[in-house]
């Protein structure tokens, strides 16, 4: 054993073990280093050349403004993300005298009378520092030549340069997500509870803040830092010269700092969100009546539901409107379509009637509450229609068991138990305070069934959605023998005459503030998961290591462009060479660990690698985990996906690709790096067009059509 070995390596009463600070080293930094950082800065001043460009709303660019305008006016929105990034282009909107009275209609509209440089230049400003971050993050055990490739691949990677020119949270989210990396690798070479020890890891926990509070995808780097975090104690476990008293207080320091201290920064924000927002807004209808209750301008109503009521019936799992229009279905019963909507309308109010021919003295000049097991009827007010139940298969799911829910019939409408249902109250919501929901019909608090008298079967409602003639809503369906979740509603609001003005009014209480982060959450989750209507550019993870779709962010519209103006489009896509090499060199390195671990599985051997070779295979498995982590749970998520969703995995792919070329031989690593790069240059230069929106020809787009995915629209360059 050399004696350099014979540092690390220490011999115990049963066994040898590796004394961890003296191998807890990291490259130091140069003056060399600062210069090449300040060079790389100065290169990646191309990121926010002509950022004005083009002076058009582009692609998300007009959800986050919107979400400026709430901020503003203090009426609340739902968005799936959390609210850092908001807040911060609030702020900037601020310093810009922002009007929050523009109305942004669509994308492709100019930006009239306002500063939206300066929120571009944020986003800018982020990606250029996640190229230097990244030159730091390889510096820590590469040379200088594979930092600098790794951060110059970074930062001519065609999407990440395209998602740094707008108003997007995607360049802050990279940014956080590569200090997270740095200051958590830092730590991890650093001996525990040491003065730089402290400040890395208390980085890394506001590092892991900011991500976590940018987009709900950060919280993949959580996991990420706390698998390698738990890694890190293993190795320390195995040094005995740490006594055991001092590990469990390493354990306890690591919780604090890199979960409790990012969970607090992300609840803090919620905080400052709720306080921003005390009003209601355009979405409030997607939150549950607990969430709806904090707002000031949130108006209650009679708790006790009447025959005569006016009422908004909500699925208890979807938080979603009972709903019908004058549309029909295209076949079965062709009669009036009924769904679940999403949003506060006319459409969604019936009225709760006695099961035979309506009396206008017998619903409105006379209180008569209704209770379980009572059959009613559901006249819709829009349209003058009762709901019914027809023995035809609904119009998706078509199974034996299941019935179509549709409108039909006026108010001449004789006794008929084709339109006859029964309430079954089945729970009470955790507000009610006392058993009354469960024996009667009252607002908010009653979870109840519908049951269909003639037919005997459940009005139930589920995530499937109807094709286009169904303005993609929810179906509706009455099932013989459902699901209970699926099966359930409650009253949202209710109106009677003989009510107004008259207690007992739906009483929340105080709703802790917990407890409205956990209804907000719950309405993101369920948004989210909503978003399944048909889009052009949405893609599937399998294709986005391959480029094999774009995303059309934006095109110059005639009625926007005048005579004089060059015609251009943003059109996301991906480094052809940057996003398959990586890919590639992730599987190799993933054989190889692979490989690696079965050898070292074998008990009678003790292998003594070189260190070069260790760190090697520790980085490449940080890597290859950390881009699995971020690209993997995307198979399993139903919703539209796009493109863009693959960037902080490919982030970790580019990485990987550095430390796999910082392993190899130096002359094929040389000149394997100068091929890589030649290459991933020119497929930028090829593109820039369409990064930068600068001016273009038709057949030069068309000639880069290199696979069938890629829609660009290149007559948009015919004038």
């Amino acid at each position: 054993m050399s004696s350099k070995k014979e540092e690390v390596y220490r011999s115990g009463p049963y066994r040898p073990y590796i004394i961890e600070s003296k191998r807890r080293k990291a490259n130091n930094l140069t003056k060399k280093d600062v210069a090449v950082v300040l060079c790389l800065t100065s290169v990646s001043l191309l990121r926010i050349y002509k950022i004005y460009q083009p002076a058009n709303i582009v692609f998300d660019e007009i959800h986050i403004l919107r979400y400026v305008q709430h901020y503003f006016k203090g009426t609340f929105f739902l968005d799936v993300h959390p609210p850092l990034g908001r807040f911060i282009y609030y702020l900037l909107a601020k310093l810009t005298h922002f009007d929050p009275d523009i109305d942004f209609e669509a994308i492709g509209e100019p930006y009239y009378n306002m500063s939206y440089t300066i929120m571009r230049i944020f986003s800018g400003i982020c990606g250029i520092l996640a190229v230097d971050v990244t030159y730091l993050i390889m510096r820590l055990d590469s040379d200088q030549w594979v930092s600098l490739f790794t951060a110059a691949i970074v930062l001519f990677e065609n999407s990440l340069a395209t998602q740094s020119r707008f108003i997007f949270l995607d360049s802050a989210l990279i940014l956080g997500q590569a200090l997270s990396i740095y200051y958590l690798k830092l730590s991890c070479k650093t001996e525990p509870e040491g003065g730089s020890w402290w400040w890395y890891l208390v980085a890394t926990g506001l590092s892991l803040g900011w991500t976590i509070s940018m987009k709900l995808s950060g919280f993949y780097t959580l996991l990420w830092v706390g698998v390698f975090s738990l890694f890190d104690m293993y190795q320390l476990l195995g040094d005995l010269t740490i006594s055991t008293f001092k590990w469990f207080r390493l354990v306890f320091y690591k919780l604090l700092v890199l979960l409790v201290l990012p969970l607090t920064i992300y609840l803090s924000l919620w905080k400052i969100h709720f306080d921003l927002l005390p009003f209601e807004g355009p979405n409030s209808g997607l939150l549950s009546p607990r969430l709806r209750s904090t707002f000031q301008d949130y108006s209650t109503s009679p708790v006790e539901v009447l025959y005569g009521s006016t009422v908004t019936i909500k699925h208890n799992n979807l938080e979603k409107y009972l709903h019908s229009h004058d549309k029909t279905y295209p076949k079965g019963s062709q009669l009036q379509q009924v769904t679940l909507y999403s949003h506060e309308d006319p459409n969604n109010e019936w009225v709760v009637e006695l099961p035979r021919k309506f009396y206008e003295h017998k619903h409105y000049n006379q209180i008569r509450p209704v209770k379980d097991g009572e059959f009613i009827r559901l006249y819709h007010k829009a349209t003058e229609r009762y709901l019914h139940v027809s023995d035809v298969r609904p119009p998706i799911s078509e199974h034996d068991y299941s019935k179509e829910v549709n409108c039909n019939e006026t108010r001449g409408l004789l006794g008929n138990t084709e339109y006859e249902f029964k309430l079954r109250i089945l729970n009470k919501k955790p507000h009610a305070t006392n058993n009354l929901p469960m024996i009667k019909l009252r607002a908010t608090e009653t979870v109840f069934m519908l049951v269909s008298r003639d037919n005997r079967c459940n009005l139930i409602s589920h995530q499937d959605k109807l094709p286009s003639w169904g303005d993609y809503q929810n179906e509706v369906l009455c099932v013989s023998e459902s699901t209970i979740p699926n099966s359930l509603w409650y009253i949202e609001s209710n109106q009677h005459p003989l009510l107004d003005g008259k207690k007992p009014h739906v009483e929340f209480g105080s709703v802790p503030f917990l407890t409205k982060v956990w209804d907000l959450h719950q309405a993101m989750f369920r948004v989210n998961a909503d978003f399944t209507t048909p889009h052009k550019y949405s893609s599937r993870p399998e294709s986005w290591p391959f480029v094999l779709k774009g995303v059309a962010y934006f095109q110059s519209l005639p009625q926007y462009t005048s005579l004089t103006e060059h015609t251009s489009q943003i059109y996301f896509l991906g480094n052809v060479t940057t996003y398959i090499l990586s890919f590639i060199v992730v599987i190799i390195a993933m054989v190889k660990l692979a490989f690696y671990t079965l050898r070292n599985f074998n008990p009678y051997v003790t292998y003594l690698d070189s260190e070069a070779k260790r760190k090697f295979y520790a980085n490449a498995l940080q890597h290859v985990a950390g881009w699995a982590l971020h690209y993997l749970p995307y198979f399993f998520i139903y919703r539209n996906l796009y493109a863009h969703h693959y960037l902080p995995a490919l982030y970790f792919a580019i990485m990987n690709l550095g430390e796999y070329l910082n392993y190899q031989n130096r002359y094929i690593q040389i000149s394997v790096m100068i091929g890589i790069l030649s290459s991933s240059i020119y497929c930028f230069i090829e593109f820039i067009p369409l990064i930068y929106g600068t001016e273009w020809g038709v057949a030069s787009c068309v000639a880069h059509k290199w696979f069938p995915g890629w829609h660009m629209d290149c007559m948009t360059y015919g004038g």
